[in-house]
């Protein structure tokens, strides 16, 4: 009798909304919510539910903030970069 192949499958269409939904980086949502209020009072717009998901949009966002002349702007930026740097370490990020 053949034994049924129970290994899950890895393509990312493939996996339980649980898994797919581990894709999105953890951040802390109070600094991300100062960083777009600072960022907004510069004119600039932060688009949060992308900043968790797509990481180059967040490191270029990340960057623009950094070169502001408002202290409270920089340090949330590097606060925040610090926290990106933290959970890409252990394992890639999917967009």
């Amino acid at each position: 009798m053949p034994q049924l192949d129970t290994r899950e499958d890895p393509r990312p269409e493939n996996q339980p909304d649980a898994q797919r939904v581990a894709d999105v980086l953890p951040l802390p949502i109070i600094e991300m919510a100062r960083f777009r209020r600072l960022m907004n009072y510069e004119g600039r717009e932060v688009d949060l539910p992308r900043m968790c998901t797509d990481t180059a949009y967040a490191h270029e966002r990340l960057a623009t903030a950094h070169t502001s002349s408002d202290e409270r702007l920089r340090n949330s930026a590097m606060r925040l970069f610090a926290a990106y740097d933290r959970n890409n370490s252990a394992a890639p990020v999917l967009h």
